[in-house]
């Protein structure tokens, strides 16, 4: 499968990728679960691309052609597949034709490419290479720092209890996307908006709610009285119908023996949206 394709970018909406395990890790400095729960169920909008993301991509193939001139290792790009967790892929910088030598390439800012000199892969990249090497079922990555002509090899062993850590962690998330179940928000997935008109109607509101919130009250208060006072019979009297109204039970389809082991879920309606506001 060719890499920035549209099948890749439909395989990538369907599967968790090496560069999405740095958000579900929680280290990454761009994007939030919740962001990347949204974009996979199609219901909130795609990272954009920057300008330090074209860079990125423009300047792959001469970091490639780079590593290959360093080590001697012939390596293209390439997407895996983890053996036996479905969701799981991983599209490569590059892969050895023995699929014994992967390399993630990164064109590094001035921070990182000292990580990599001081021989450490920046934490917000761990999960990305832990990742990679889980769906490659090898031992060893090279990590490639590139900036300003000057390539620096960082060697990426397995980190076996990481990676469980990571399955883990991936595993929960995507049954969040599988079960439409929002993973928990953070203070960056939040607009913050002060300007004059949204402090007027946010305040508008809370004292709204606050008048609401006393007269249910005072509304359950007298609903109760009139029943009593009606007795248990239907009532009229001042401009008001008091009825008795008896509804039949809702169905419990886990009881439904005919329904056991049925997946009713290829029959739930599509999602509907709503909004919560909270104080």
């Amino acid at each position: 499968m060719e890499q920035n394709t549209q099948e890749w970018l439909d395989v990538r909406k369907n599967h968790i990728g090496a560069s999405d395990a740095p958000i579900i890790m929680g280290v990454s400095p761009w994007r939030t679960p919740y962001q990347l729960w949204q974009e996979k169920l199609g219901i909130g909008a795609c990272q954009a691309e920057n300008s330090a993301m074209r860079y990125g991509k423009q300047m792959e193939e001469p970091a490639r052609l780079a590593y290959e001139k360093y080590t001697g290792n012939l390596v293209s790009p390439e997407v895996v597949f983890h053996p036996t967790k479905k969701f799981m892929m991983a599209s490569l910088d590059g892969l050895s034709f023995d699929r014994s030598i992967a390399v993630e390439i990164k064109n590094s800012n001035a921070d990182d490419h000292q990580h990599a000199k001081n021989g450490k892969v920046p934490t917000k990249y761990y999960p990305q290479v832990q990742h990679q090497l889980a769906c490659l079922g090898i031992n060893l990555l090279h990590y490639f720092s590139y900036r300003d002509g000057e390539g620096v090899i960082v060697e990426v062993e397995r980190d076996h209890s990481y990676i469980e850590s990571l399955y883990a962690e991936e595993e929960s998330f995507w049954n969040k996307v599988l079960n439409l179940d929002s993973p928990e928000l953070g203070e960056r997935d939040f607009v913050k908006i002060t300007d004059e008109d949204f402090t007027r109607l946010a305040s508008e509101w809370g004292n709204l709610t606050k008048q609401l919130a006393l007269l249910e009250k005072k509304e359950k208060e007298y609903r109760a009285a009139l029943i009593a006072r009606a007795n248990g019979q239907n009532a009229k009297g001042n401009g008001i119908t008091l009825t008795k109204i008896m509804r039949k039970g809702a169905v419990d389809y886990k009881k439904v023996p005919e329904l056991i082991g049925i997946d009713l879920e290829v029959y739930r309606k599509e999602p509907v949206e709503s909004w919560r506001i909270t104080s």
